[in-house]
């Protein structure tokens, strides 16, 4: 449907439908804001470059807590 067509349709509504259009525009916008409608999504690899993180040497360590499970 081209816009000319909903031009038309638009201006042959009473002003309280008109209004109900408007809402309803406004709340498909707010459904899909633009960044949603991008092509394709950002990758994530490399996120958090520049980020210092350590891990302390004892990581794999079995955890004392879960002893009797193990």
């Amino acid at each position: 449907m081209s816009n000319a067509v909903l031009e038309n349709e638009i201006e042959n509504l009473p002003q309280a439908a008109v209004d109900e259009v408007i809402d309803f525009i406004r709340f498909l916008k707010s459904k899909f804001p633009q960044d949603s409608l991008a092509t394709s999504k950002k990758s994530m690899y490399g996120i958090w470059k520049g980020d210092h993180f350590f891990m302390s040497q004892d990581f794999d360590d079995p955890i004392d807590d879960f002893a009797e499970y193990m």
